[in-house]
């Protein structure tokens, strides 16, 4: 042990020439003898020192944080064959992380877990992130800026993984991730969740009302799919149509009520309105101009306007005694 803390300390001084270490409070106290001493690590890792004195990581006030606890070593390891190596990680025992590690995904978390068990971690076995071999260290920094955690960088840390909502965000109607006014996290957690994907509600829903209240309902009159789920209308993450439609109007309504005219369908159910906005031709008529028929379905002024909620403006629900046809 004194041999290599011999070595470590004249590497120490081979690199620092000089620095004034013992200025930073806590330097090169120990916190057991087995371990090697922080300000040695210092020789080399001076740029990892300068990132970390800083963050909670490095609070000597706190006997939970790895300054109280062994330093350096507390995450690394024991590091006395590290020194003698000259810097050499494998063999060493030395526990290094990110994706040059000799460790695996679930072994780096495990070191990290041994430490953070708050709750917000409660779902993290099992979750996406989890399942997909993404450590910690796949999104988190401890020796460099944590990019994750600042709301202006938290999703471009996502988008490096998920590159096709990079593409969906910046679609003319979305969420302000770009004016950086939310962040991923605001809907999903990133280490599990108790809804599909991560999401921190039971349901798609629940996490929308969390901003759009004014949803929630109950209604007397509802819409059946506002309320079972809003992506059913809705792209989440981004669209090209008004509202974030993931169609645009009359053609999402008329994907579910359809067709709209009786003479399309004798005896069914119909809104009342002709169900071509562009065509004097009924379903499966493919010339064009009008039809010599008068009896057939012609335009119609009530869907010209290409918006159903020109008048039925209560596609959520409504609690006014006559807005039955969500129209108040």
């Amino acid at each position: 042990m004194l041999k290599s803390y011999a070595i470590g300390l004249s590497l120490l001084l081979s690199f620092t020439c000089g620095l004034g270490m013992a200025a930073d409070s806590g330097a090169g106290q120990l916190s057991d003898d087995k371990y090697m001493r922080f300000d040695v690590c210092l020789g080399c890792h001076e740029a990892q020192y300068e990132a970390i004195r800083s963050t909670a990581h490095w609070m000597s006030g706190d006997d939970r944080t790895p300054v109280s606890a062994h330093q350096c070593a507390s995450c690394h390891g024991n590091l006395d064959e590290h020194v003698e190596a000259e810097g050499e990680i494998a063999g060493s025992g030395m526990k290094a992380y990110g994706r040059a590690s000799l460790m695996t995904p679930e072994e780096q978390t495990a070191v990290c877990a041994g430490c953070h068990k708050e709750a917000s971690l409660m779902h993290w076995q099992g979750s996406g992130h989890d399942n997909a071999d993404v450590g910690c260290v796949g999104c988190h920094s401890v020796h460099q800026p944590d990019r994750v955690r600042a709301r202006e960088t938290e999703a471009e840390v996502c988008f490096s993984c998920h590159a096709d909502l990079r593409a969906q965000i910046h679609k003319p109607y979305g969420h302000p991730l770009r004016e950086d006014k939310m962040g991923c996290s605001d809907c999903h957690g990133a280490h599990g969740g108790v809804g599909e994907s991560g999401l921190k509600g039971f349901s798609v829903n629940e996490v929308c009302y969390e901003c759009h209240a004014e949803k929630r309902g109950p209604f007397l009159w509802e819409h059946a799919p506002a309320s079972e789920n809003c992506v059913l209308c809705h792209s989440a993450h981004g669209s090209v149509h008004r509202g974030m439609l993931t169609r645009r109007q009359p053609q999402l309504c008329q994907s579910c009520h359809e067709p709209t005219h009786p003479r399309l369908n004798p005896g069914g159910p119909y809104g009342g309105h002709s169900r071509l906005a562009l065509s004097y031709r009924a379903p499966g008529a493919f010339d064009q101009g009008p039809d010599p028929d008068p009896t057939r379905p012609g335009i119609s002024r009530l869907v010209m306007g290409e918006a159903c909620s020109n008048c039925h403006n209560q596609v959520h629900g409504t609690n006014h005694p006559a807005g039955a046809n969500l129209m108040r």
